[in-house]
């Protein structure tokens, strides 16, 4: 049976004032993320795309050194991407697109884009493929 794809409806949140708990504080800790995307692409390739040595991912990976602001910054932005492609494409097909061609991105390679302009730009072609939509 074919699945059927609905329009997203809005999201429009309610609430007027926001109380995060104590426990929010872990979601500052980018090291979860940071195994995610080693697990995903491994220490090599984790490191290249991060633009990075791999002894220093190594190092990351086994808490012997923080993880600074800007690097934090391109791991959330790296493993936001990567989660959002694989939900659109296979892993091949995800692998390829990521150094490939984009013409939502004026032909330029998603990676690329991720690395000079950050995640959004690279998430509104991943929401435009997801819905269909090409240039």
């Amino acid at each position: 049976m074919a699945q059927v794809r609905r329009k997203p409806r809005a999201w429009t949140p309610v609430a007027k004032t926001v109380v995060l708990r104590p426990s929010a504080a872990t979601l500052a800790d980018v090291s979860p993320l940071l195994a995610l995307v080693v697990k995903a692409l491994g220490t090599n390739t984790a490191a290249r795309l991060l633009d990075t040595d791999r002894a220093q991912v190594s190092r990351w990976t086994a808490g012997k050194e923080a993880i600074g602001t800007e690097m934090g910054r391109r791991i959330v932005d790296l493993h936001d991407v990567l989660t959002r492609i694989l939900r659109v494409y296979n892993r091949e097909a995800a692998a390829m697109w990521l150094v490939g061609s984009e013409p939502l991105l004026g032909h330029a390679r998603p990676i690329d884009v991720l690395a000079m302009e950050g995640a959004g730009a690279v998430v509104r072609a991943i929401d435009g493929i997801a819905e269909g939509a090409y240039a």
